[in-house]
């Protein structure tokens, strides 16, 4: 395993651990409670932040690899995380974490596309785009979860 999969492991590994951490607490908030809306804000702003984040590594793999084919359509790609992130931002707490959830669900697609002969799968490891995939897929179903009353 390289440096980079490991820092990346542990990133995921963490954020993954928070999160899970701060819907458990959320579900276990009474459904009209402030404390309830207040945890859906915070939990909504970690998700376009994370949004963002995936955004911005679609994009960073797109401008490394400039040439390749696929890399204007990967740039494109990266935009829409990065887009929905900003949504995210502007809309009521409960929208928001259905938009996300919606938007990392997307991510998570596009993360899935990348086989061979399908998008681009050459300008990342296999593992990074399985590790995308699994990573979107939770969390999006930690913001789905949270978004019910």
């Amino acid at each position: 395993m390289t440096e980079t999969a490991r820092v990346l492991l542990t990133a995921v590994i963490l954020s993954a651990a928070a999160l899970t951490g701060l819907t458990w607490r959320l579900t276990r908030t009474a459904a009209g409670a402030p404390d309830r809306l207040v945890a859906q804000l915070h939990l909504s702003q970690w998700a376009a932040l994370i949004l963002a984040v995936q955004g911005a590594i679609s994009m960073g793999l797109a401008i490394s690899s400039e040439g390749a084919p696929g890399a204007s359509l990967e740039m494109a790609i990266g935009l829409v995380p990065v887009i929905a992130a900003i949504l995210v931002l502007r809309c009521e707490p409960v929208q928001a974490l259905q938009l996300a959830s919606f938007a990392f669900g997307l991510h998570a697609a596009m993360a899935f596309a990348h086989r061979p002969g399908w998008l681009a799968p050459d300008l990342a490891p296999a593992w990074l785009w399985l590790g995308q995939m699994t990573y979107d897929f939770y969390i999006a179903t930690l913001c789905s979860v949270s978004s019910r009353k």
